[in-house]
This record gives structure tokens, sequence and C-alpha cells, in this order.
């Protein structure tokens, strides 16, 4: 298996392991947010799909940048040493940063089988633009914001991003409607 193979093998690993999360919180833990201003379940879910679905047009070259052209170097400089090189090297998000607002999710998202369908659609498109780039153009992505990536090292921080939200949800109780078992009460 190739590196580019072996990173989206473990992205896809990571994805799913997000789903089951998601699945597990329960429809009753749905639509809860998970503290005081903090996001729920499903707007997790949604951002990661908003999340992946922009990635396609990155892979496809059609994502728009937001940086001024004139200081689009400097800054997808310091913002790939900031975001993308501190967070492959720790393997986790090692600062708390607001949301841009393209990726925030919307304030009421559907039930899980719309969010989590779209979800996988963006994966499973993510994957396939991926694979059908020309063999020598898939050792870079020009990235909008963080400038000329590695694919490997940019599909790893995919992974790692859809990890770190399903530790966020994989530590809610289960409510009502989940796969998970109750136990019975002893008298």
């Amino acid at each position: 298996m190739t590196e580019l193979e072996t990173q989206i093998a473990d992205n896809r690993a990571a994805v799913e392991e997000f789903v089951a999360a998601a699945r597990a919180v329960g429809a009753g833990g749905w639509s809860t947010p998970r503290s005081e201003g903090a996001w729920t379940p499903a707007q997790i879910a949604e951002h990661l799909a908003i999340l992946y679905e922009f990635n396609r047009r990155v892979v496809t070259g059609t994502a728009p940048s937001p940086i001024p052209r004139l200081i689009r170097p400097i800054v997808q400089r310091l913002a790939r040493g900031i975001v993308v090189d501190s967070t492959l090297k720790a393997g986790r998000f090692t600062r708390k940063a607001r949301t841009p607002a393209m990726f925030q999710p919307s304030a009421a998202p559907p039930g899980p089988d719309v969010v989590l369908g779209r979800l996988d659609a963006a994966v499973r498109g993510f994957e396939a633009d991926l694979r059908s780039r020309h063999p020598e153009a898939r050792h870079t992505i020009a990235h909008p914001i963080f400038g000329t990536i590695p694919t490997e090292r940019w599909i790893r921080l995919q992974a790692i991003h859809a990890r770190h939200h399903r530790a966020q949800i994989a530590s809610l109780p289960a409510r009502g409607n989940s796969a998970t078992p109750q136990l019975p009460t002893s008298k």
C-alpha cells in the first residue's frame, strides 16, 4: 500500500470512529450541547461534513483563498507553522482556536441520518478526488490557507481533526434511542 493509500485508510478509520461515537450518543443527545456555549453532536458532525466538502474543493483546486494575494505567502507560511506543523508534530491540536465562519455549522442541523450521510458522501468524494489526481500532482496540495503541503501530511491533519471531534462526542453519556445497551439495575 502506498503512503497516500495508508493515509486515506487512516482518515477513513478516523471518520468511522467519529460516526460510531456520534451514533452512540442517541437521539436524546444529538441536539444537546456538550456544555454551555458548546456545539451539539449534530453541529460537530455538520462541521466535519462542511470541512470535507471544502476539502474536495481544495483537492480539485477550486477552493477560494480568503487571504489577499499580496500577503498570501507570508500568512500561509505562518498559518502552516502554527496549525499544520504543530498539530502534526504533537499528533493532536495544541491550541484552541475559533472555527472560521465558513466552517461553522447551522444552529439546528437535521437528524443523524441526514448529517452523517452528508459526511459520508463528502469523505467518499474527498477520497475519490485524491485518487483521481494525476500521479505527479498527488504529491502536494495547494491549500488556500496553508499554502503547499505534502498530500500525506494534509490527510493526516484531517484524521487528527476527526479524532479530535470524536473525543468530544465520545465523552458524552448516551441519551435515549442509542445503540448502547442499558445495564439492568440491581435491587
